[in-house]
């Protein structure tokens, strides 16, 4: 009797256990792979999946380290049970190989051709498509893995599923690859969602311009929700301290630190921090910056000069025009206001007319990109001061020669050297900009004030001193009077 109530309870339990995994992605992926071990930011984002499959969330990014479960969970477990509680359901499952896209696509298949998952779901795969990565169900429901710019044409997608969307460092600084990646994601993925689908990116950010990038300085930024959990924390947050590892039991602080030691900071930040962006490795630092105010100006013997790093276009998400507004005074110290403006041809002509007309410039320095100041702009600029009786002083910066880059870093000795002060509240784009470099998405600004390199100087003395002998003759023949 006693036997037969324990064999009893435990049909319930297991009972018990299947309708669990049919109704929570964490049930499921412990029936399937008990020996998972789910962690406070497994649940997190469990909690997020099951969001989307009831069609709560659209669009989500996760972006976590290496070796935490990410993959697992999203391209592998997740995939299987969408598909065991809807099989008529259309998946997309992309990488920046097919070769990985389609070893995730053998993963799912071989979940849901496995026992223990016909326990859970009365799910099979049509009997005349089962290959690696790509697979129907004897539903309407399919699943198609695909590299990161292969083709999908004649295929749909409720779920657009992107994991890793970038190999290495080397693709993700290459400007032409971030494009080709973000071309393909609009020009072809995109347009594969139905109507109500859901798109999931997870994937480890190289570079301020990547995919995700891209998309959350888009017009529908506001639509993504993001999961980001750095290896080690940044600053306090529900489930831990700042400098606590993420996952304790399989990562320790120790074995964080290791690594770090092991790949250098640059990876260290973009693999396991989440974040292209990493004080260890700033060419430009906050510790350079040193703020002077319009007051401290005023009783300086000063040289200003403007320079102009060039950009039109009337899209959203182009360029800004830099600006660089510079005071040199008798010491070779630079004076800084610098910004960024997004202006059309017309509306820069007029801005620089009225920015001269405010400040007298001694000279004014346009960078000559692809020669974009000296055909499209500087005939007009011409025209316009003969117009007003105006004429300024604009001198070109020829850049072809030299790459923005070398430019950008020939300023690091001038800050090194304590020589360059920012006016306060004048300068918070330059500074952001100059923290990210050299892989943040701007540096129009930045470029700007290396322009100041080829031609600022300082008051010259000689002259300053015969204008000052000047003024104390006058003074001595007027007191004489």
């Amino acid at each position: 009797m006693k036997n037969s109530q324990n064999l009893q309870k435990k049909a319930l339990a297991e009972l018990a256990k299947r309708e669990l995994a049919r109704r929570r992605l964490a049930d499921f992926i412990l029936f399937n792979f008990p020996e998972y071990k789910v962690n406070w930011h497994h649940q997190k984002i469990i909690e997020k999946l099951e969001a989307a499959e009831k069609g709560e969330i659209k669009r989500l990014i996760i972006t976590l380290p290496p070796r935490h479960g990410k993959s697992e969970l999203v391209s592998v477990q997740f995939p299987a049970w969408l598909i065991g509680r809807n099989k008529n359901r259309h998946i997309i499952e992309a990488s920046y190989s097919g070769e990985l896209a389609v070893d995730f696509g053998r993963q799912v298949r071989n979940i849901i051709t496995g026992d223990r998952y016909k326990h859970i779901f009365d799910v099979k795969l049509a009997e005349d498509s089962q290959a690696k990565g790509k697979w129907n169900t004897d539903g309407r429901g399919a699943y198609h893995a695909v590299g990161v710019g292969g083709t999908l044409s004649g295929r749909g997608a409720d779920f657009l599923l992107i994991d890793d969307y970038c190999k290495n460092r080397q693709d993700a600084e290459s400007e032409v690859v971030r494009q080709s990646t973000w071309d393909w994601y609009t020009s072809t993925a995109r347009t594969r969602l139905s109507p109500e689908g859901v798109i999931i990116i997870l994937a480890t950010r190289w570079h301020d311009d990547d995919l995700i990038g891209k998309i959350l300085r888009s017009e529908n930024a506001h639509l993504w929700e993001v999961i980001h959990f750095p290896a080690i924390a940044v600053k306090d947050e529900e489930h831990r301290k700042q400098g606590e590892a993420l996952w304790s039991d399989k990562f320790s602080l120790a074995n964080l630190e290791e690594i770090k030691k092991d790949i250098g900071s640059y990876d260290w930040s973009s693999l396991y921090q989440g974040s292209p962006l990493d004080s260890d490795s700033q060419e430009f630092r906050k510790d350079f910056f040193q703020y002077r105010t319009e007051e401290d100006l005023k009783s300086k013997l000063l040289n200003r000069y403007l320079t102009i790093d060039l950009a039109f276009s009337d899209k959203e998400t182009s360029d800004n025009i830099g600006f660089c507004d510079n005071r040199v005074d008798e010491r070779n110290i630079w004076n800084l206001r610098a910004w960024g403006r997004k202006l059309s041809p017309k509306d820069f002509i007029d801005y620089l007319f009225v920015l001269h007309h405010e400040n007298n410039y001694l000279q004014i320095g346009i960078l000559d990109k692809h020669s974009q100041y000296t055909i499209v702009i500087k005939p007009f600029i011409e025209d316009e001061c003969r117009k007003r009786n105006k004429f300024l002083p604009i001198t070109t910066i020829k850049t072809q020669d030299t790459a923005k880059e070398l430019r950008i870093r020939a300023l690091l000795p001038r800050y090194l050297n304590r020589s360059v002060f920012h006016l306060e509240g004048a300068c918070v784009d330059l500074e952001e900009e100059m923290l990210r470099f050299p892989k943040g998405v701007r540096d129009d600004v930045l470029d700007a004030v290396a322009g100041q390199v080829s031609f600022a100087q300082p008051p010259n003395m000689d002259e300053l001193q015969y204008l000052y002998r000047r003024t104390r003759q006058d003074k001595v023949k007027n007191n004489a009077l």
